[in-house]
């Protein structure tokens, strides 16, 4: 899909910035028979394209373009008609009592990281209620947020830090 995203939008970097945009917060697109233009969605929540374009910094025939693209190709408008939003816990659940980790991987795309953490954290017995992962074909540093029902005590960290790709970890 990011072959054919990059192939169709390269000559048009600022419609490209609004599909990255749209992709990594679920922004769907929605095109109806009788209406001339698409409409982006944040769930069942319209966004107009000036509001995308002003959170962007770009000008709205950007977005419009964008969405037009991708209502006129089967492929896309499939891919597109498909997203939805998911709530990032990682940056409230503290308040909560629960735990919250970020992982910086050494290779994003090294496979078993995201295994390795949620064994030791299963082993410890702490259960996790989410796990939120960075696209690296989205994000420029990806990073993976870990949300535990409770805290992770200091004895795991050392061990966190031993799993095979990590990087560094990060309490939230």
């Amino acid at each position: 899909m990011w072959k054919k995203l990059t192939d169709k939008f390269y000559k048009m970097p600022s419609q490209l910035v609004v599909v990255r945009k749209m992709i990594s917060v679920g922004l769907s697109v929605r095109s109806e028979f009788d209406e001339d233009l698409p409409r982006i969605f944040c769930s069942d929540i319209e966004i107009k394209p000036a509001t995308l374009a002003k959170t962007l910094g770009i000008d709205r025939r950007a977005v419009i373009g964008a969405i037009r693209s991708i209502a006129a190709d089967p492929d896309l408008l499939n891919f597109f008609s498909r997203l939805t939003p998911v709530a990032n816990f990682s940056a409230s659940s503290s308040f909560l009592g629960m735990g919250v980790i970020q992982i910086v991987p050494e290779l994003a795309d090294r496979p078993g990281i995201i295994a390795g953490v949620l064994s030791v954290i299963a082993d410890a017995g702490i259960n996790v209620r989410q796990v939120i992962v960075d696209d690296p074909e989205i994000s420029d540093e990806p990073r993976a947020y870990v949300v535990t029902q409770s805290p992770i005590p200091s004895e795991l960290i050392s061990i966190l830090r031993q799993v095979p790709g990590v990087r560094a970890l990060v309490l939230l």
